[in-house]
């Protein structure tokens, strides 16, 4: 499985030439193989290596196990969905603390579009694109959702979306600085860019070290904390707002992440209480970012 896949020699995010292993995730959701995580010495930017390209990726997210696309009956899978209409209101709660008004929505990765129907639902104009054709059809059968595919195959006008989201979505795409071209072509000048990513220098990231299953290689292409993507977003003509962290991913982590449930969810409620006294060591961080008008 482990052909047709990309090899950086330079820095995805700076260009820079000097690069050093950081660690090995193994893929225990499909293939069993392992994935070099690469580290930046210029930027401390980390990203997997020859990790497959778009056209040879599909196969890695074919497990009925696999959380977004999962409809299983399990543990794991019903924590996922009993908290999820908790979290649509924090979302909901968070992008209105930093646009006050309803508009249009774009929600990038948007899955089975549980959190376009939620922000429809709120009065908002709402426009998801999702890769997954499977997804696609489940939010069209339950809520009448008629989402975009591929976000790289999507033109949307520009200065057309009030709100942008992306719910753990950036770290998936293969064209990052592509993406964040979209993000800025699309957005109004006073609109919200809201993305949400796990947290490498997390605490459970350093606990777990490369069994973390938030490394989650190789669906999971780029690995970001607080200094990269704020980077990325200057590259891009972004500026970093805000910071929050999602409080209830510390303890989803680290279920996947341990064999024994109970054990990972007693240690994900720890995570969660440190990540809540310093959120920049958070499991998952919420960025919102806005045009730099100046820049």
């Amino acid at each position: 499985m482990k052909t047709n896949t990309i090899h950086y020699d330079y820095c995805p995010l700076c260009h820079g030439a000097e690069l050093a292993p950081h660690l090995t995730a193994t893929d225990h959701l499909v293939s069993g193989l392992r994935f070099d995580i690469v580290r930046c010495r210029a930027c401390g930017f980390l990203f997997t290596q020859d990790a497959p390209t778009p056209d040879a990726i599909g196969p890695f997210y074919e497990s009925v196990d696999y959380q977004p696309h999962n409809n299983r009956c399990s543990f794991t899978s019903f924590l996922y969905h009993s908290v999820r209409s908790v979290m649509f209101r924090w979302k909901y709660s968070l992008i209105r603390r930093h646009h006050k008004q309803r508009g249009t929505l774009i929600d990038v990765g948007a899955g089975s579009g549980h959190f376009v129907a939620y922000m429809r639902q709120q009065g908002w104009q709402v426009v998801g694109c999702e890769q997954s054709e499977r997804a696609r059809a489940e939010a069209w059968q339950r809520d009448g959702l008629r989402l975009d595919g591929d976000v790289m195959s999507v033109d949307y006008p520009q200065a057309c979306a009030d709100v942008i989201t992306a719910w753990h979505a950036v770290e998936h795409i293969h064209d990052l600085h592509g993406l964040w071209e979209r993000f800025g072509r699309w957005l109004k000048h006073d609109g919200l860019l809201v993305v949400a990513v796990p947290n490498c220098d997390s605490f459970d990231a350093k606990h777990y070290e490369s069994d973390w299953a938030a490394w989650d290689a190789p669906r999971h292409l780029w690995h970001f904390n607080e200094a990269t993507i704020k980077m990325l977003g200057q590259c891009h003509g972004f500026k970093l707002r805000s910071i929050n962290s999602l409080p209830l991913d510390a303890c989803y982590i680290a279920m996947l992440t341990e064999h024994n449930k109970v054990k990972g969810l007693a240690k994900g409620l720890r995570f969660a209480l440190s990540g809540a006294v310093q959120p920049q060591q958070a499991s998952s961080l919420v960025f919102l970012f806005q045009k730099d008008m100046i820049g």
